[in-house]
């Protein structure tokens, strides 16, 4: 048993080590899109509120992965910039 458990957390542990890192780009995608689904719910759905707060927080950790890296940071500001200025125009009707 002691032993199914040890490689049972050796798996579990090179499978967490294995994953791929998302670019900055990337990571401000995945961001925008919670962004975008969040603000396109019903302005009366009292989840809107909830789902926007939950964007916001997946937005500081992402920027706590990124913030350290010039390169990613700087890709990741373009992509929220650019999907900030679409949603913007969007509420216009633009």
């Amino acid at each position: 048993m002691r032993k199914l458990i040890i490689i049972f957390f050796c798996i579990s542990l090179l499978s967490a080590c294995s994953g791929k890192k998302l670019s900055g780009k990337e990571i401000g995608t995945q961001v925008c899109d919670c962004s975008k689904k969040a603000n396109a719910m019903d302005a009366a759905d009292p989840k809107r509120a909830t789902a926007q707060a939950d964007c916001q927080k997946e937005q500081v950790a992402a920027w706590n992965k990124v913030k350290d890296n010039e390169k990613e940071a700087a890709e990741f500001n373009k992509v929220l910039s650019d999907c900030a200025s679409e949603q913007i125009k969007k509420s216009f009707g633009q």
